[in-house]
C-alpha cells in the first residue's frame, strides 16, 4: 500500500491542495499522526483514504452517515442540555450550569465536545466524540492544567491514554481493553510513532512524506520504502542544503530511501555537490 504521511490533516491550505493532487493521482492513502476526531469527517469531505494511527491502535471503525445530535449526550441525572437564542449550548444541573457543549462544524448541530467546570470556574474535563458520534477520549484537568488524556475504542473502552508533565507527554500507554492490563508503555509520543508504525507496515508498503519533522523521525523502526518529497526549498536561509536533507543524501538517515524534487531543487543539489544516488525526480 502507498501512504502519505502527515502530522495532521489541515484541510483549505495550498500545502494540503498540492499534497491532495498527488494522493488522488497515486490513489495513496494519508496516515496521520495526531489524534483527530474529525479525522473520518474530512477524509470523506476531502474524498481520499484516511488511515489515523490512534484509530489503528484502538481498532476503531467509523459508522458512516452516523452522527450524534447535540441534545443526545449523556449527561448528569436530572441535569439537562438547553441552547440559548445565540446557539450557545449549556448543561444545566439545579439551575447551575456545569458545562457547555460545542458542535463540529458545517454539521447539522453534531456535538464534538462537552466541557466541564469545577465549582470555581476551572475545567474538570472534556469529553469529546468522533465524526460518527462515539466517545473519542476524556481530556482531564487540574487548576486549569491538563494532566491525562483517555482514548477509547468505537465500544467506549479505553484503550491508550497519553499522561503529561509540565504541559508535555512524557508516558504514554496501551492497554487491554477488557482486562485494562498495560500491555506496552512509552517515554513520549517518539517512541510510541515510531513502534506502532514499525508493526503496521511492511517492506511492502511505500510511505511519502513532505516534511522532516516527527513526521519522519516516526518512520526509523520501518521496514517500507520510505520516500520525502520535497516540497519547500532544499536550501536554508544561509544558501546551504538543509541539515536533515544533507544526512539523507549522505546516507545517514539509511530508513529514508528516496528523494524527490523539481527540477529546480535538482540543480540547487548538483551545484552544492551532493551526493544524487538517492534522487528521483517528481512526476
Amino acid at each position: 500500500m502507498h501512504y502519505d504521511l502527515l502530522n495532521n490533516l489541515i484541510v483549505g491550505t495550498e500545502a494540503w491542495d498540492g499534497i491532495k493532487q498527488h494522493v488522488l493521482a497515486e490513489d495513496r492513502t494519508v496516515l496521520t499522526l495526531t489524534a483527530a476526531p474529525r479525522f473520518f469527517g474530512l477524509i470523506q469531505e476531502e474524498g481520499i483514504k484516511g488511515l489515523n494511527i490512534l484509530d489503528y491502535v484502538t481498532k476503531r471503525e467509523y459508522v458512516k452517515d452516523q452522527y450524534r445530535f447535540f441534545n443526545d449526550v449523556p449527561v448528569p441525572t436530572w441535569a439537562k442540555v438547553e441552547m440559548n437564542q445565540d446557539g450557545s449550548i449549556l448543561i444545566v444541573d439545579n439551575g447551575d450550569v456545569i458545562a457547555r457543549e460545542y458542535l463540529f462544524p458545517n454539521t447539522r448541530r453534531a456535538v464534538q465536545d462537552i466541557r466541564y467546570n469545577n465549582p470555581d470556574g476551572t475545567l474538570d474535563y472534556i469529553e469529546e466524540y468522533a465524526f460518527d458520534g462515539t466517545l473519542y477520549s476524556n481530556l482531564f484537568y487540574a487548576d486549569n492544567v491538563l494532566q491525562e488524556i483517555v482514548f477509547y475504542n468505537s465500544n467506549g473502552q479505553a484503550v491508550v491514554r497519553y499522561f503529561f508533565y509540565d504541559g508535555v507527554i512524557n508516558f504514554v500507554t496501551i492497554e487491554d481493553p477488557k482486562t485494562h492490563k498495560v500491555i506496552k508503555d512509552y517515554a513520549n509520543l517518539n517512541e510510541y510513532f515510531s513502534d506502532q508504525l514499525a508493526e503496521m507496515l511492511t517492506e511492502d508498503d511505500t510511505v511519502t512524506f513532505q516534511y522532516m519533522g516527527i513526521e519522519m523521525s516516526a518512520l526509523k523502526d520501518t521496514k517500507s520504502h520510505n520516500v520525502l518529497e520535497v516540497v519547500e526549498s532544499v536550501l536554508d536561509d544561509s544558501g546551504v542544503v538543509r541539515g536533515n536533507l544533507a544526512l539523507i543524501l549522505e546516507g545517514k538517515i539509511p530508513y529514508v530511501a528516496e528523494v524527490k524534487v523539481d527540477a529546480e531543487q535538482y540543480e540547487a543539489l548538483r551545484l552544492a555537490g551532493m551526493p544524487l544516488d538517492r534522487v528521483s525526480m517528481k512526476a
